[in-house]
């Protein structure tokens, strides 16, 4: 019958020693090697063995290389897991940093694509718009939700959809007219807003159109019907 070592992780057999199925299952589970490991059990001598009795088998192990220390993986696994959150919680971070700068060059752009002189309010009898310095967009139907400039037009946003109008500012008159799904310019469909309140009165915005038309004011593309 086999001798086994105290630690289990052994048997001598047939006049030599060779690793148990614990030994075996430890390393599959990453035990780290030891730097000696001695024997001291001293197993039954019996006839056939080569070795004298009285010989003890401390003096007797396997090569250094083979030998190992077995280590609990719980604090490993802890460890592990504290560097998991530790990460994940900076990449959370750098995201946030990258978002905030992505929304303040975006930012940034539009308000760099907004002509200063339209923010403000702009009405007439029908309607009002208020055009805010943070690309906010307000009009009395609530259609409209944000507004930007660019190449001469003005953009309307609004849920997935967007208007575009050809705009001209003339002195306290704002002109616009819309483009339809083609990019052709209705030049017939172009309304006015006064700047500021005053537009809500008809006798002065008829008054005030009036005499934008009569000093050419108008531009040559709204010509309303």
């Amino acid at each position: 019958m086999a001798e086994a070592s105290e630690d289990g992780f052994w048997e001598f057999e047939d006049g030599e020693w060779s690793p148990t199925q614990k030994q075996l299952n430890a390393l599959q589970k990453g035990a780290i090697r030891h730097d000696e490991v001695a024997i001291s059990r001293e197993p039954n001598t019996s006839e056939g063995t080569n070795l004298p009795a009285e010989q003890p088998f401390s003096n007797l192990h396997q090569p250094l290389q083979d030998h190992f220390l077995v280590v609990s993986s719980t604090k490993d696994d802890g460890t592990k897991k504290v560097l998991m959150i530790g990460a994940g919680f900076v990449i959370v971070l750098l995201l946030l940093v990258i978002l905030s700068g992505v929304l303040y060059v975006w930012a940034s752009s539009l308000a760099e694509g907004q002509d200063a002189n339209l923010i403000g309010d702009w009405t007439n009898p029908e309607d009002k718009l208020q055009l805010l310095s943070n690309g906010d967009a307000k009009e009395s139907t609530g259609t409209f939700e944000t507004w930007y400039t660019t190449d001469g037009r003005i953009f309307f946003e609004y849920d997935d959809y967007y208007n575009d109008y050809k705009y001209s500012l003339v002195d306290d008159v704002l002109f616009l007219a819309p483009y339809d799904e083609d990019g052709s310019l209705v030049e017939e469909n172009c309304i006015a807003y006064l700047e500021g309140s005053r537009g809500e009165s008809q006798s002065y915005y008829n008054d005030r159109i009036e005499q934008a038309d009569s000093d050419g004011d108008f531009p040559s593309w709204c010509n309303p019907q």
